[in-house]
Parts: C-alpha cells; structure tokens; sequence
C-alpha cells in the first residue's frame, strides 16, 4: 500500500479499494487500513476526511471515465479544505454530540456539489458573432432594417425572407468542393441566421445546406422551412413547410458525423413539424406546429367532404392533405362511418368534430397525431 502514501484527499475518494473499505469493510480491509494508519499517522486526518466524504456522498458506483467528474470533486474538495480542521474536529465527535458541527459540514458539502451541478449544466453561449468569425470563408451579411420581410436571393437559387430585425450571413459564392478537403462530404453550403427567417432552399443533394442559427444545426437537401433563433429568447425552433430536415445542436457529440453523412440524421422532422430546443435544458423536442397546413401538391385540391365514409378514408384524406401521420385501431375503429363538411376548419377542429363523432379522442405524440377509441363495434 505504499502508493497511498502520495495520495491526496480526491484519489482517496475515488480510489475503488478504499471506498470498498469505507462502505462494506471486511475485517482483513479493516485490519489492513488500520495497521497502514498505524505506520502512517501523518496521512490519517487526511483519510479520515475521505472516508466521510465517501459516507456522504456514496460514490461507490461512480465512473472514472469523465475528466470532468474529477475536476468537479477537485472544486468540492478545494472547498471543504478552507473548512478542513473544523469539519475533521467534528467528525470525531459522536454523531449526537457533534450534530451542529456535522450539519454544518454536509451544508458546505451540498453547496460545492449544487454549484458544480449549477456549473457544469450552464448552457455554453453560441452567438451570431462567434460562428460567423469562425467560418472558413468570406461572409455577406444582409441586415432587414425595413419593417416589412426581405427576400435574400441566393446564387444555387433558394431564397431566405427574413423578418424585420433579423441578419443573415452568407458566402458570395458556394464553393464546388468542402473547404479543407473533409471527408466523406462534397461541397456544402452553409449560412448563418440570427433572428427569424423562412427558407426555400433550392434541391441538390450532393451539395446539403446547412443554417448555423446559434446552438442548432439544420440540414437539408432541398425543402422550405421556417427558423427562430433571437438571442436573447430562451428557445430555437425550427418549423417545416415542405420535404424534410434533419435538426442537431452544436454540442451533439455525434455533430461531426451527422453533418458529414450523406443522409439526414438527427431529428428529422416533415411537414408541420417543429422542434424546440430549450437554451436552458439544452433539450430538444418534437411535436406539431401550433397551426397545421394543407401541404397536398399545387393541383390537387383535398377533399374535406364525407357521407358515410370510413373513418379510415378520412383519416387517410387528412394524411395526404397535412402530411402529417394518423395513429389508430384499425381493426376496431374501420368501419366506424363519418359525414361531415370540413372545408373551412383548421386541422384541429376537423379532428375534434371526427373524435366526436366516432366516440374518440386524439393526443398529439413526437410529431404525430394518436387516436384512441373503443370504436363502432362496441356501441
């Protein structure tokens, strides 16, 4: 046991012998650690401290594998050593007797540990600025200054409307093969959004294209959709109009591969789908947007008018009309029929008068509509 000579108050703590001795000593531990205490009195007020720090915090299944685990107890540690001789005074005291002193050391405990907490899942600040700085090439900026939407033409054909108050930067050109000669990518195109902006980007995938809008990274190959990304809101969202996008934070530790694969990974969202990235949680969820539209092609005006149809065609109609998937019993609520004229209502109230009159009821689920009902057969 020699090595423990050298040890400070952090590597007894998450030394896996040591902690075994504390939580569920044997008496060869027991009597192994005492006998090195004995020839080590130097060390014992120092091994003292760890094993309360052990009883208290129980790390006995803690992973050694994150650098940052270490850091976090090293800060803890740090702190409890400006109240070192008044915390191992105390813990040589009978529980009963010395239970002010022990309270107050658990307290500055607990407050090294809820400020690591606090520290280490503060979100980290991606603005504007800093990713246009960092981008390989020269940039455009167009600033909307006006109060009315400005339309941003750009040279592979898309076109970017920004709402008032809003910037987007861009190279002039977008370059025929990756900067740095990356990989398992052909050329990208690439923009940066601080504000709000719909975006109808032009087809072509073997070049994707990319909008960096603070802490969210949004791929696509061809589509329209609609960003929000203000600075000093707390959420990112992104909302798609037609075809399909793929949505990751910056942080993802899987962002490098996700913006290299030549398919769309990450959260991928279709039609009258949205997802939310909450800046404080770093979260990112996916549902409805707030008002679903037709997204059946130019041409092919739906058909919202039924007399005794099943409520699989109607919902099959629906589908096809918003683009947006119907999740039901079929084998129970098939035969169920609806008529109804649901030209003129929203897609929410189309599914509220359907639920009513199928004895139903819907729940909007990751993006997709569920319905749920005992059906036709049992009324």
């Amino acid at each position: 046991m020699d090595h423990y000579r050298d040890f400070s108050l952090g590597e007894f703590v998450w030394d896996k012998p040591f902690r075994s001795w504390v939580l569920s000593p044997t008496r060869e531990e027991d009597e192994t650690w005492q006998s090195w205490l004995d020839a080590n009195p130097d060390k014992r007020e120092t091994v003292e401290r760890a094993r309360q720090l052990v009883l208290s915090i129980r790390p006995a299944n803690a992973s050694l594998s994150s650098p940052e685990k270490r850091k976090a107890l090293e800060r803890i540690v740090e702190r409890l050593e400006v109240r070192g001789p008044e915390v191992v005074e105390s813990l040589h005291l009978p529980w009963y007797a010395g239970r002010p002193a022990r309270i107050a050391a658990m307290l500055v405990l607990l407050a090294g540990l809820a400020w690591i907490f606090w520290l280490r899942h503060q979100p980290k600040a991606i603005g504007y600025d800093q990713l246009v700085a960092a981008a390989n090439v020269e940039m455009r900026e167009t600033v909307n200054k006006t109060a009315h939407p400005l339309t941003v033409p750009l040279e592979d054909g898309s076109r970017i409307t920004l709402d008032p108050g809003s910037k987007m930067s861009y190279p002039a050109h977008f370059s025929s093969s990756r900067h740095g000669g990356a990989r398992h990518t052909g050329a990208r195109r690439e923009v940066f959004l601080s504000g709000k902006a719909f975006f109808d980007i032009a087809k072509d995938p073997s070049r994707p294209f990319f909008v960096y809008a603070n802490e969210l990274v949004t791929k696509v190959l061809g589509t329209s959709f609609t960003i929000r990304s203000y600075t000093n809101e707390r959420e990112v969202s992104v909302a798609v109009k037609t075809g399909k996008v793929a949505v990751f934070s910056r942080e993802d530790p899987d962002a490098t591969e996700k913006q290299s694969s030549r398919e769309l990974t990450g959260v991928v969202i279709e039609p009258n789908q949205q997802v939310v990235f909450v800046r404080k949680t770093v979260k990112i969820t996916k549902s409805l947007v707030p008002e679903p539209e037709v997204v059946a092609n130019a041409g092919a005006a739906p058909h919202f008018e039924f007399d005794e149809a099943p409520v699989s065609a109607v919902f099959s109609a629906l589908q096809s009309a918003y683009g947006i998937e119907i999740i039901y019993d079929k084998n129970i609520m098939d035969e169920c029929p609806v008529t109804a004229t649901l030209t003129e209502m929203s897609l929410y109230e189309k599914l509220d008068l359907i639920c009513k009159a199928v004895d139903a009821s819907y729940k909007s689920i990751d993006g997709r509509i569920v319905v749920e009902g005992k059906g036709c057969r049992n009324n």
